[in-house]
């Protein structure tokens, strides 16, 4: 996936990952990682549009997204952009012996 940043709300944004495909269909986000909406995240009067992210973004096929400016994870959702809490990097855990 090409992560190529693009500018959305007066903020940049760089595509991720997709979520992992289940069958035919993309697995759901796991509720215990989906945070609440970021409304704060917009300077001033902003409102944000499901539709324009996707407008504005040049991986149309992406599901989680890294905020430039504030280095964290969102996902767009029709009510907006909801934080994703990265799952631990289980290479990492062997690392240390986990």
């Amino acid at each position: 996936m090409e992560q190529i940043p693009f500018a959305y709300g007066g903020l940049h944004f760089i595509p991720e990952q997709r979520f992992e495909p289940q069958g035919q269909y993309h697995s759901r986000i796991p509720l215990s990682r989906m945070g609440q909406t970021a409304a704060e995240l917009f300077p001033g009067e902003f409102a944000y549009s499901h539709k324009e992210f996707y407008a504005a973004t040049t991986v149309k096929d992406c599901d989680i997204f890294r905020c430039v400016e504030s280095g964290r994870l969102y996902v767009p959702c029709e009510d907006g952009l909801r934080l994703y809490e990265e799952p631990p990097n289980r290479e990492r855990g062997r690392e240390h012996g986990r």
